[in-house]
């Protein structure tokens, strides 16, 4: 099935790199991509079939002509639409020039946004042109259909992916130790860790609001950009904890950041699903975590890691402290993360995904 997948921009984002994975590691001819406009910055896919509008403009509706003419020219069968822009590209084309055209709603984790009246509004008024909604946890979905109503049996759940490869520690090359030396960091200290935007919704402040009760021996580094960061400075001064806790800014190998780091900590109030989780979990990193919907999908309590009460600084810093204490339970949740990783392998949400196509040509 020729399938042509859909996003606004191949900015930095987490649709951009689940498209760019797929596309890069398998090479499917049958597969296209178009961006709606050009940015700046833009992540580079190794594909032939990858197409970029001539449009920089956020608004501009001429990627429309752009797109009919790669649908007819390579006899595109399915539209795959990322993100809210590329949705209503999709159900444009649909309705007025290929009715014929089967149609998914790849829903990544916006229906979280309590903001966002217009995009789930949309949603419903689209579904009548919309023949399969992809989502990445059992969780988006229940969000989505108690959210817009839409028909739970035409959703389908493609859980996010990693490429298990890149994460095996003997393949990435770090001096752990010259890298701590510059971050101030002893030998001898636990090193907390949490990768992700600074915004309010990722729970940041929790974070920092449980250092004055965690270990003595712990120290937290921050790595991500986002509004949040002056409110995070000012708790760090609060709280007396400049000397325990460090940003980062943009970290361009997250990797790299995650070999420092002894735990991972994930202290969201809303979460999609938790992609940090299982590469920490890959690279054999025990992971605490929020008990939210679509974290604890991945994060099983005392399985694969550990949860703590959403907003709970004084249980978050109990958790934290637990697993520095207890080698036997640290060992015990890096098995269990080991073993949980296996059912996120790229391959087969490859073969999920192709599935799902199959089964619209079938119908």
């Amino acid at each position: 099935m020729k399938t042509l997948h859909i996003i606004d921009h191949m900015s930095l984002g987490g649709a951009q790199f689940l498209i760019k994975g797929v596309f890069e590691k398998y090479q499917n001819p049958d597969l296209f991509l178009f961006a709606l406009r050009k940015t700046d910055l833009v992540i580079e896919v190794n594909h032939k079939n990858v197409f970029v509008s001539k449009s920089k403009s956020k608004y501009s509706f001429h990627p429309v002509k752009e797109i009919k003419k790669i649908v007819k020219d390579n006899n595109i069968q399915i539209i795959h639409c990322y993100l809210l822009k590329s949705q209503i590209f999709g159900y444009i084309l649909k309705k007025i020039f290929f009715p014929k055209l089967k149609l998914i709603f790849h829903e990544l984790g916006e229906i979280f946004q309590n903001d966002r009246n217009i995009y789930k509004k949309f949603m419903k008024f689209s579904e009548s042109k919309v023949d399969k909604y992809v989502v990445v946890s059992k969780a988006t979905k229940t969000a989505l259909v108690n959210k817009t109503n839409i028909n739970g049996a035409n959703i389908e759940v493609l859980d996010n992916y990693i490429i298990l490869n890149d994460f095996n520690r003997s393949k990435i090359h770090i001096d752990i130790k010259q890298e701590k030396k510059k971050l101030n960091i002893q030998e001898n200290e636990i090193v907390l860790g949490y990768a992700g935007r600074l915004s309010k919704v990722k729970g940041c402040e929790h974070l920092i609001n449980a250092m004055p009760f965690v270990n003595k021996n712990a120290k937290l580094i921050i790595a991500g950009t986002g509004d949040e960061k002056p409110n995070l400075e000012n708790l760090m001064a609060k709280n007396n904890a400049e000397q325990k806790v460090k940003l980062l800014g943009f970290v361009q190998n997250i990797r790299q950041f995650y070999m420092l780091i002894d735990i991972l900590v994930i202290p969201s109030e809303h979460e999609s699903f938790g992609l940090i989780a299982i590469e920490a979990q890959a690279l054999g990193i025990p992971v605490i975590a929020s008990d939210i919907p679509g974290l604890n999908e991945v994060v099983i309590n005392n399985k694969t890691g550990l949860l703590f009460e959403r907003k709970n600084s004084k249980d978050l810093a109990e958790k934290i402290n637990k697993l520095i204490e207890d080698n036997e339970l640290k060992a015990q949740l890096i098995n269990g993360g080991y073993e949980n990783v296996k059912k996120y392998d790229i391959d087969d949400y490859y073969n999920k995904m192709l599935n799902v196509y199959q089964n619209l040509k079938n119908n």
